[in-house]
C-alpha cells in the first residue's frame, strides 16, 4: 500500500473504476494489515468494502453506490492509500466476492 494523493471525490471515483484498490488506515481494522479495502465491482455496479475489526474477526462486505464511497473516502483521505496491485490481480478478493454469491 502507498499513500494515495487524491485531488477530489471525482478522482475518488476514476480510481475505483479503474481497478484500484484503496484502503483507508485505522487501528481498528484488523485485516489486510489495518486497512479497510474499498473496490469497485463493475458486473454489480456497486464498491465493495471489505473490514475487520478487532472485536469481530470474520471479514464482511459491505456494498455502497460509487457516490457514497466517494463521500466516505473522501472523509478519510489523509488516511487513504492505494494497493499496489489492480483488483483484477488480486485474487484473495475475487474471492471473497465469489463467497458471498455462494451464501
Amino acid at each position: 500500500m502507498k499513500k494515495a494523493a487524491i485531488k477530489d471525490k471525482t478522482h475518488i471515483k476514476q480510481l475505483l473504476y479503474a481497478d484500484c484498490v484503496l484502503g483507508i488506515k485505522g487501528d481498528r481494522y484488523r485485516a489486510f494489515g489495518g486497512f479497510q479495502l474499498w473496490w469497485y465491482d463493475k458486473e454489480r455496479g456497486v464498491c465493495d468494502c471489505c473490514e475487520s475489526h478487532w472485536s469481530d474477526p470474520r471479514k464482511k462486505l459491505t456494498h455502497y453506490s460509487l457516490d457514497k464511497a466517494a463521500k466516505i473516502l473522501w472523509r478519510h483521505s489523509n488516511s487513504l492509500y492505494m494497493r499496489t496491485k489492480h483488483l483484477s490481480d488480486d485474487k484473495k478478493l475475487e474471492t471473497l466476492e465469489h463467497l458471498e454469491d455462494v451464501e
